[in-house]
């Protein structure tokens, strides 16, 4: 890795129009598939990096920067991915189409006894983690040493825990009869290190490691446990009481396995960004475990009758979207400010635990009318809870509501006596749970908002290509958001206009706001960082989410 990891330091850098160092192409393709950077890899690659800046100096300093957020990155995109790969490959090994792939055949959806439509999300999602290519109208298996591996990787055992998150809250938080179960859990058989090029392409271990992770890190969430974990930077038997020495014992062993512990227990670097950073996009896509325990059925008779939990998903997405409701208030702060633009109603819809409105209670205080709107009655009840704890608005007015239908808002305030003409209206990734809305629908939707003259600010994940999913790896929010969404039937859409060659995507949000109606000021909108390390050819780089800023007709601004 040492000798590896040198050749790319020493490569030149750029820096990007916002301020940020960037590498060249080739040292990112290169970086890719040649040094893994997942897990404990990832963990090894950051202590050759601390020493290779010490040997090379400033003149490495750009490319180090770069090479620790793609180290940071992959600590909170890979493992979901994984463990929604250890669901997927067990269940195509119990249909037995694990066998076919294996032995060089093409699978083709339409030539199958189960639903094209629905098989294909599964294999797409294969497809954007390097594990499929494309052949025909059909899939065969990747050449790659590590897919190929996986293609044998054995089904889930029937024994094993449904829901080993659950487990976990119930083991940390003093549930003896818990122990057992979690060791069988983390008895899975060791498998062989290394990773053969493409390095960054999952190996079975890999799978086996992150789909024991996930639940762990969920747990240690639940439980309270992270920030006391991050206080002393390593985690020991004492802090994972009332779970029994045993089971703690062989959870600190997974736990240095996947790079998040050193050897003596204490917390590398990546470790630490992962529970950070890590619980809320874990926590959303573990919520869709039902999906994962049935998609046989779902492939053979469709998504009817399978639904998520929300209860689990409600503190995850908060978690995922408090930093991008800072953005969000911030930027309407400066909109009101540059513009004069007041406004006397504040919406949060997709409410969640109602995170925008507690940050906009502390900006404004009682000046506004707060409203907390939800489709979900678990979501409400959080919300609800979060007034009785003192956290939110005493006289926060909630509503249920979908959100694909503004109509169900706009009469509600006009029953609670507040007018939508002019209020502000912010969301945190709620647009695209607007289940089953083709690009006409989806119009239609931001017009009943547009035409009620809401303001609205709204921040999404960025869909995108199954080519770009697979030239930048793990640097994107992972592709495990696309497919949870996709089997769900929910509907991630680009940022922005794609390009004629990405046929896999339907119209980007932008497109949608404005054929409603809606203007949008750039000046108030925001990305995250872009998903290629590097410039490309065409000057295309997507951002991983974007907060729109979106003015209805007649709104001067």
């Amino acid at each position: 890795m040492r000798d590896e990891l040198r050749a790319i330091l020493t490569q030149p850098t750029g820096t990007s129009s916002s301020g940020y160092p960037y590498l060249a192409e080739h040292a990112w393709i290169r970086l890719r598939d040649w040094i893994p950077h997942t897990l404990d890899s990832g963990a090894a690659m950051w202590s050759t990096l601390d020493a290779l800046e010490a040997e090379l100096g400033p003149s490495a300093q750009d490319a180090v920067r770069v090479v620790r957020q793609i180290v940071n990155t992959a600590a909170i995109t890979a493992p979901p991915d994984l463990w929604l790969m250890r669901h997927v490959l067990s269940a195509l090994a119990h249909e037995r189409l694990l066998k076919g792939l294996a032995r060089g055949e093409t699978l083709v959806p339409e030539r199958t006894e189960y639903r094209p439509d629905e098989l294909r999300v599964d294999l797409n999602f294969l497809l954007s983690r390097g594990l499929l290519v494309r052949q025909g109208e059909g899939y065969r298996a990747a050449e790659s040493v590590s897919a190929q591996a996986l293609l044998h990787l054995p089904p889930l055992d029937p024994e094993h825990p449904k829901e080993p998150t659950a487990l976990w809250i119930a083991g940390l938080s003093g549930d003896a009869s818990a122990g057992p179960k979690l060791r069988l859990l983390l008895s899975e058989t060791r498998l062989a290190t290394g990773h053969p090029a493409p390095a960054w392409i999952a190996t079975p271990r890999d799978v086996v490691l992150g789909w024991l992770l996930v639940p762990i890190v969920l747990g240690l969430r639940a439980t309270g446990k992270i920030g006391p974990i991050l206080a002393e930077g390593r985690i020991h038997h004492d802090l994972l009481a009332p779970l029994d020495e045993r089971t703690a014992t062989r959870c600190i062993d997974l736990l240095k396995r996947t790079g998040t512990l050193t050897h003596s227990g204490q917390l590398t670097r990546p470790g630490a960004r992962m529970l950070r950073r890590g619980p809320g996009p874990f926590g959303i896509i573990e919520t869709y475990r039902p999906y994962l325990h049935a998609l046989p059925s779902l492939w053979r008779n469709g998504r009817a009758g399978v639904h998520v939990r929300r209860g689990g998903n409600i503190a995850a997405s908060q978690d995922a979207n408090r930093k991008t409701f800072y953005s969000a208030n911030d930027a309407l702060d400066a909109y009101c400010a540059h513009t004069g633009f007041r406004y006397s109603v504040f919406i949060e819809h997709a409410v969640g635990c109602g995170e925008a409105i507690r940050q906009r209670w502390a900006r404004s205080g009682d000046t506004l009318r707060y409203v907390g709107v939800d489709l979900e009655q678990a979501a409400l009840d959080a919300t609800r809870a979060g007034v009785t704890r003192g956290d939110l608005p005493p006289d926060l007015t909630l509503i249920q509501a979908d959100i694909a239908h503004p109509e169900v808002l706009v009469h509600r305030l006009h029953d609670a006596g507040l007018d939508p003409n002019g209020a502000v209206m912010m969301v945190g990734n709620g647009f695209h749970e607007a289940r089953g809305a083709d690009d006409a629908q989806m119009i239609e939707v931001f017009q009943g908002y547009a035409k009620a003259g809401i303001l609205l600010l709204f921040t999404e994940e960025s869909a995108l290509a199954l080519d770009d999913l697979l030239a930048t790896a793990w640097n994107t929010y992972h592709a495990g958001f696309k497919y949870v969404h996709e089997r769900s039937g929910q509907g991630l859409r680009p940022a922005q206009p794609t390009r004629s060659r990405h046929q896999d995507l339907p119209m980007s949000w932008t497109e949608c706001a404005e054929a409603a109606g809606y203007r949008r000021v750039d000046r108030w909108c925001s990305r995250s960082r872009t998903i290629y390390p590097h410039p490309t050819a065409d000057g295309r780089n997507p951002s991983i989410s974007e907060n729109h800023f979106f003015v209805p007709p007649l709104r001067d601004g």
